[in-house]
């Protein structure tokens, strides 16, 4: 008898130690998961007052835009200097503003008749050119071709892609077929790898009036304009414009050298910018977010909106 109830004692102190045991951890269990989830819901929290924090950059962005009405765009200016990790209570901001206008416009390689545009493509040739990539021509045929109605390949000036090179991928997909909204469908055209992407980026946008903005445009862009135009020629309008903006096109003459140039490129050159690119960073806690906003500053309008 005495031996039985010391069995029957024995299991139930097995059972208690068991049920201690399963209790014990579905209490860690339960606490990790609470943990886990406070942790997500600040961060959650932390994101979206980062969102409203880049969001209100953009904001502050477009407003140093709207007071800026000197008659020209240059680096030196207000605009240009941005915000760098600004404190807003508990988080911070970032703003950059970029000029698009000294970049080359990829829509501008179609006019709009839908013709290839003959100035603009020899343009994109001598940027890729100057770049260092390889087959140009193929490249700026491949994105006339993107662009473009028609499914014929463009071969003025190497040869292009439409449906029938983008369908025998492993992956098909069909030609656009209209103009780019974002540098981010380069990737789709043929050529463009990561490594040309992030190589031409710099100098291309889909977002300006067609003119080149003197002012802000790196020598491989003004060196595009046209085959009269070398390093020098640029390095000129460059160091000119580090002491003084260009305030009227026609400064340009004055520059030494530039006077048998500036009859090649005085149709399509500008000193001020019809579009820029404001870049709005927020941070609060463990959130983070980006937005990039593309604005017309003539009217203040937003033509391109995105949330990083």
């Amino acid at each position: 008898m005495t031996t039985r109830l010391r069995q029957e004692t024995g299991m139930v102190l097995l059972l208690v130690l068991v049920v201690v045991a399963l209790l014990s951890s579905l209490l860690m269990e339960f606490a990790f998961s609470t943990l886990v989830d406070l942790r997500l819901a600040e961060t959650f929290r932390d994101t979206t007052r980062a969102y409203y924090l880049a969001k209100g950059g953009v904001q502050v962005g477009r407003m140093l835009l709207q007071q800026d009405n000197n008659g020209w765009d240059s680096r030196d200016e207000m605009w240009a200097q941005g915000v760098t990790n600004y404190p807003v209570g508990d988080g911070f901001v970032t703003v950059q503003i970029d000029d698009l206008g000294g970049r080359l416009n990829l829509n501008g390689l179609v006019d709009e008749t839908d013709n290839p545009n003959a100035v603009a493509i020899d343009r994109f040739v001598r940027l890729f050119t100057e770049l260092g990539l390889e087959h140009p021509g193929d490249l700026t045929a491949a994105l006339v071709d993107w662009i473009d109605v028609n499914d014929e390949d463009y071969q003025g000036v190497g040869n292009g892609a439409e449906n029938a090179y983008y369908r025998g991928l492993k992956h098909p997909y069909s030609t656009k077929n209209a103009p780019f909204d974002s540098l981010d469908e380069l990737s789709m055209v043929r050529g463009f790898t990561p490594e040309v992407c992030n190589l031409v980026r710099p100098f291309l946008t889909v977002h300006s009036g067609g003119l080149i903005n003197v002012n802000t445009a790196p020598p491989e862009v003004l060196m595009a304009l046209a085959p009269e135009m070398d390093l020098t020629s640029a390095e000129t309008i460059i160091e000119a414009r580090q002491s003084q903006p260009f305030e009227t096109v026609a400064a340009l003459q004055e520059l030494p050298g530039l006077g048998p140039v500036y009859g090649f490129i005085h149709l399509y050159i500008s000193v001020t910018s019809p579009t820029f690119r404001i870049t709005a960073s927020g941070g609060v806690g463990d959130g983070a977010r980006r937005v990039v906003a593309v604005i017309r500053k003539a009217d203040d309008k937003l033509l391109y909106f995105k949330v990083e």
